[in-house]
């Protein structure tokens, strides 16, 4: 079967699909991660228990004409665990496993399934063998970004998770005085266009809205999950130097545009941060002048972590998540951006404003 494979922080991924369409998708999504074609035997995905994660993480697409019904894709043990727009996901817990039993609480971890249903795909991720099967109609390949940023995300995310990589739903950008400052918020809250603002400004973003913690030999550590930024059409019109960057794909009111590339950061988006120094939530405001206010720490840091995908799920890692960003932020002055129109007439003003936190 044709595929892709790639390494996400030292974590081997394999995408497969007989759809070109979808090797191309996903080819084009993981551009950063220098994604290289092959092919895999349909008997090569591994079904034992991967404990020490050596093998790849691997994703199926299969391409139907329309879902079963969801009662045959979701077993009735499955339990609703989320559900967000019309995204549903169910969890079913490995029955074999008695509470008072005991165990490795990482294996209890990994022997976990769960079930994403969003109408136009669903996904089923096995995380103890560290497989997704998606079934991909062709209303989701209407808006085939969306099919690879938000769809099949959810379910590589979960299985990096099991791996001990979490995902922060942040930016990131270094300060001309070598600061890095996350912006962090729900989905509109300003994170994009404060980032692309900071860049017209001369601050370098190497994220605008996905990063990933993890820990190696040296420590916590913080990188950017390199992707495409997502620019709202709007800042197009608004800061025609925009207009110089790279467009990729469009969709719904978004543009997709090579940030990496159009920041000249591309390089720097291979940094494993060890420390944060600024964390900002903006919050959009009916004035006219934009204005910084302290924030406490510990309310900036617990909306960093509920903000991101998955956090609490799986006790274990999200004291460990928490341990690791309390570690990478032991220092980080932290603010509330009241963002006005100001911010949007002049991408300089975002650059003014925060730089009065020094």
């Amino acid at each position: 079967m044709p595929a892709i494979t790639l390494a996400i922080c030292g974590n081997p991924v394999s995408i497969s699909a007989r759809s070109p369409r979808l090797t191309r998708l996903f080819a084009d999504y993981f551009r950063y991660y220098n994604p290289q074609a092959t092919t895999l035997n349909d008997e090569s995905a591994v079904t034992a228990n991967d404990p020490d994660h050596s093998t790849p993480i691997h994703i199926q697409l299969r391409m139907r004409d329309e879902l079963p019904p969801r009662e045959v894709l979701i077993p009735p043990t499955a339990e609703l665990f989320s559900q967000t727009g019309v995204l549903s996901m169910w969890r079913e817990a490995k029955s074999s496993l008695e509470e008072s039993a005991p165990r490795n609480p990482q294996s209890a971890i990994s022997e976990d399934k769960f079930y994403f249903h969003m109408e136009v795909a669903a996904f089923r991720v096995d995380v103890s063998t560290g497989q997704a099967i998606g079934l991909i109609t062709p209303e989701a390949m209407k808006f085939p970004h969306i099919l690879a940023n938000t769809y099949a995300l959810f379910a590589l995310l979960l299985l990096l998770r099991s791996r001990q990589l979490y995902h922060l739903h942040a930016a990131a950008i270094v300060s001309p005085a070598d600061e890095l400052w996350l912006v962090c918020g729900a989905q509109r809250a300003g994170k994009t266009t404060l980032t692309t603002a900071l860049g017209l400004a001369g601050w370098r973003p190497v994220s605008d809205d996905s990063l990933l913690v993890g820990r190696d030999d040296a420590g916590a550590f913080l990188t950017p999950l390199k992707k495409y930024f997502h620019v709202g059409d709007e800042l197009f019109s608004r800061w025609p130097t925009l207009n110089d960057a790279t467009k990729h794909h469009q969709y719904l009111d978004r543009t997709c545009i090579g940030g990496l590339e159009f920041f000249r950061t591309l390089e720097l988006a291979e940094t494993r941060f060890r420390k944060i120094d600024h964390i900002v939530l903006p919050q959009i405001i009916n004035e006219p002048a934009s204005r910084l206010e302290p924030l406490a720490r510990s309310e900036a840091l617990l909306r960093l972590a509920e903000q991101s995908m998955y956090f609490q799920l799986w006790r274990e890692h999200t004291a460990q998540q928490w341990q690791w960003l309390n570690e990478l932020a032991a220092k980080a002055k932290c603010h509330r951006l009241l963002s006005a129109a100001d911010l949007l007439a002049d991408p300089i003003t975002a650059s003014q404003v925060l730089q009065t936190a020094s």
